[in-house]
């Protein structure tokens, strides 16, 4: 459930990070709660939950404590009415490591976007982005093409690997040939920390999302965080690069 409004978790002290990472994972208590449980079961002062509250947008605890009751009845009532998408699922250092990956693309001089299905369709929507803030990128999920051949005559390459599973068996082929090559540093975009795809990968950028199959093999997972790092990476790029 997202809570947390527009504010900037960066700007939130450490105190107000534990209070927040609290009423995360209590969501359900939070109609039921007073600011002096918040505060004793955070172990913080309730002048703290106060200014957390204030930070997310709400001008009280009641409010706030309202808007959360109200959101908890209309998920009961449509679980699956609409894709629910919510800053809240991306790590606590989610800027920083978004800023590294940004920083990466725009070192490299090759910028190689690989995945199937789907996530094949949002390399090209990415690759086609980066391309038009002038980054030398390509995307491909033809695990037939020849892109070890492609690349052995250049260095300082930066592969992007997207996988829901983490576990896509073309990805993986094509990151374990490419390990071997010195001059490619291999990232993913990926919600399993402990997948096949993770591991092969240098750097990873990962996020929480709940999977949806229909017969095993149709995936229905909502592509949407994979959408929105795109579009922030391009975003991210274009300013630095300025």
């Amino acid at each position: 459930m997202s809570f947390f409004g527009n504010v900037d978790f960066q700007k939130l002290t450490y105190t107000e990070r534990i209070i927040y990472s609290y009423l995360r994972d209590n969501v359900d208590k939070i109609p039921y709660l007073h600011v002096r449980d918040v505060a004793s079961e955070a172990h913080a002062g309730t002048s703290s939950v106060m200014r957390l509250v204030h930070k997310m947008g709400y001008n009280s605890y009641t409010e706030f404590k309202e808007y959360v009751t109200k959101k908890k009845q209309l998920e009961e009532v449509e679980p699956s009415a609409s894709t629910q998408f919510s800053l809240d699922i991306f790590p606590e250092n989610f800027e920083q490591r978004l800023g590294e990956l940004a920083h990466r693309i725009i070192e490299s001089d090759n910028i190689i976007f690989t995945g199937v299905g789907s996530s094949g369709l949002i390399c090209d929507y990415a690759a086609r982005r980066l391309a038009g803030v002038g980054i030398n990128t390509f995307s491909f999920s033809d695990v037939t093409y020849p892109i070890t051949s492609k690349l052995r005559n250049t260095t300082n390459t930066l592969v992007i690997a997207l996988s829901i599973s983490g576990e896509t068996n073309e990805v993986i082929e094509v990151l374990n040939s490419l390990r071997p090559n010195k001059d490619v540093y291999i990232s993913c975009i990926t919600p399993k920390l402990s997948s096949t795809i993770a591991e092969l990968s240098d750097f990873v950028l990962n996020y929480r999302v709940t999977e949806r199959r229909i017969n095993t093999h149709y995936d229905l997972t909502s592509q949407l965080p994979t959408v929105y790092l795109a579009e922030r990476l391009t975003d991210l790029v274009y300013e630095l690069s300025e």
